[in-house]
């Protein structure tokens, strides 16, 4: 899979250690390769049975087996006991012993080495890895720390940066947070408990103004800090800090945190703060949500985000969770009644606790509030079939499928169509609703032609094809513009009885996919398309034929590289 220069450099990778720790998370292969730079790598089976790899590197992003990707494969068969390189020999009269991994040759190496040679060692290998080095030297404050002051300096530096740190290097410092949360823990068992928690508090404030100046778009650092977070409550439950400032502290934290790592107290801290905390802490949260005005009838600014109404009410409703007052916890939400999800959501926790009516009071509520939404329609729509209000239900039904007519809203519209006895009627009329929107369209195509267009004729080809009426989706496909997306299951649809009318929309589709891959050099839908029209042609004994067809695909995209490797492929 690999050419003879990427395997060398990948086997140079291999052999120097620049593979990390080797992962598989549901049946995929993860490694980081530090060269360079450092690169993620993923392993997996396709669904034809061949290995399937990505590397973020320029050239795996191309589709090619990179250094890296040989590199971790390597590491994986080394990882297995398998023998990676061996000379030429013949097979020996008696079966290999299984040969000892990387691992264990290094296990028992170590094991015979003196305690000198082994320090010797290990500080080499902290001038080389940076990581390393920090948490040994946050070991080696915490050993020697003679008090809080030392503690604190130790914890400042294991988790400020002193520039920024892009995103292949946030992995690094992420790790570094892990190993402090560890040796937190193992400081809640000693001598230094009672400090724990204000240390925790001073690596999480520091780690988040770190942040700031890291590219964490990988997501490797915020887990860490919810490691640290978890140390913390931890040594609370242990501790039992005083309970009351205990319970101002957490407030400050959740409603004034920048990164949100302290949104949710409630329940986790619940232990921690006891009676007297938690009391306190309510007192809080409620005099701040009471300074709070209403949010009503601000649907033209529905989409304005205020992170200190959120997390208060968060708060709050966590507290009526606590408390399972579902009222409390309504009228919390209906503090803000600016947009149809409120209502919904309203609706929905009612529903949940069987209060039928007064869930669909609100539903109603909302729609008289906000206008016909497709979602409090649903929401009534069930409620009227579960009391069995058949005409009432269909009206709502009718309703929100004229507010986004589609093949997918006809298809809900006929299943309640078929609870209620209506079914034949509703399906008429559903489609002479959509034949009168197509010609709207239609007639003012020559007006309309955006990118975002969809024609509403594609919505009824997809209709016909679920109920299997091929011909008559057919028809309505070739009387009228209908998006790309649907040329292919037309064709597959057609392959069955008409598989030249089929050939001949897929060659029409190809330049389509061919441009759709073009953008990462991922071909597999273009080459799908050569393959069906390849099925067809054998199948009608047209070898010949496509044999010229698929010579003037390669004459046509010989310019891309990856596509033109796929077409090798075929015989």
């Amino acid at each position: 899979m690999a050419d003879a220069g990427s395997f060398a450099r990948g086997t140079a990778y291999f052999h120097h250690g620049a593979v990390g720790r080797l992962e598989q998370i549901d049946g995929v292969l993860h490694a980081d390769v530090k060269g360079t730079y450092r690169y993620h790598v993923e392993l997996g089976i396709d669904d034809d049975g061949g290995l399937d790899y990505q590397c973020n590197c320029p050239v795996g992003e191309d589709e090619v087996f990179c250094k890296h990707a040989v590199a971790v494969a390597l590491s994986w068969l080394e990882n297995s006991g398998e023998e990676v390189f061996h000379a030429d020999e013949p097979e020996p009269a008696k079966p290999r012993r299984k040969r000892k991994t990387y691992g264990e040759q290094i296990q028992e190496y170590l094991e015979n080495l003196d305690a000198s040679v082994l320090r010797e060692r290990l500080m080499e290998a902290a001038e080389r890895d940076r990581g390393l080095r920090d948490r040994l030297l946050l070991e080696a404050k915490s050993a020697n720390a003679d008090g809080l002051a030392d503690m604190k300096a130790a914890v400042r530096q294991a988790t400020s940066v002193s520039r920024f740190l892009d995103w292949d290097e946030a992995g690094d410092y992420g790790d570094g947070l892990t190993h402090l949360a560890r040796l937190l823990e193992q400081w809640l068992r000693g001598p230094h408990a009672r400090h724990v928690v204000e240390l925790t508090e001073l690596a999480i404030e520091n780690a988040e103004r770190s942040l700031e100046h890291i590219d964490d778009s990988n997501g490797e650092v915020m887990p860490s800090i919810e490691a640290l977070v978890d140390v913390h409550r931890r040594a609370c439950e242990q501790t039992k800090p005083d309970a009351a400032r205990l319970a101002e502290r957490l407030f400050k934290l959740q409603t004034e945190g920048q990164w949100d790592t302290f949104y949710s107290i409630l329940p986790g801290y619940q232990k921690a703060l006891g009676k007297a905390g938690l009391q306190r802490y309510r007192e809080l949260v409620e005099k701040a949500w009471a300074a709070l005005p209403a949010r009503r009838d601000e649907r033209g600014n529905r989409n304005a985000w205020d992170g200190d109404y959120m997390r208060l009410e968060h708060a709050m409703t966590a507290l009526a969770d606590l408390d399972d007052d579902i009222d409390a916890w309504v009228r919390i939400k209906a503090k803000d009644l600016s947009n149809s999800h409120r209502y919904l959501q309203i609706a929905e926790a009612l529903g949940k606790r069987s209060r039928f009516d007064d869930a669909l009071a609100w539903a109603e509520r909302g729609l008289k509030a906000c206008g016909q939404d497709p979602r409090l329609l649903t929401f009534c729509v069930h409620e009227g079939l579960r009391r069995g209000d058949l005409l009432k239900v269909d009206t709502m039904a009718w309703q929100r499928f004229t507010l986004r007519p589609s093949a997918s809203a006809f298809a809900e519209l006929k299943a309640v169509a078929r609870k209620t006895g209506s079914q034949s009627q509703v399906r008429q009329r559903a489609l002479e609703h959509l034949w009168e929107q197509v010609g709207r369209e239609e007639r003012a195509a020559k007006k309309r032609r955006d990118g975002w267009y969809a024609p509403t004729r594609g919505e009824i080809v997809s209709i016909f094809l679920d109920e299997g009426d091929v011909d008559t989706a057919w028809a309505t496909f070739n009387g009228g513009p209908v998006r790309t997306t649907l040329w292919w299951p037309m064709a597959d649809a057609r392959a069955k009885t008409h598989p030249h009318e089929a050939i001949a929309l897929y060659h029409k589709l190809l330049p389509v996919a061919v441009e759709q891959g073009a953008g990462n050099a991922r071909y597999e839908g273009a080459f799908e398309l050569v393959r069906a029209i390849r099925k067809l042609r054998l199948a009608k004994g047209e070898a010949t034929l496509f044999a010229e067809e698929l010579a003037g695909i390669k004459v046509q995209y010989r310019a891309k590289r990856n596509f033109m490797k796929l077409l090798e492929t075929l015989k």
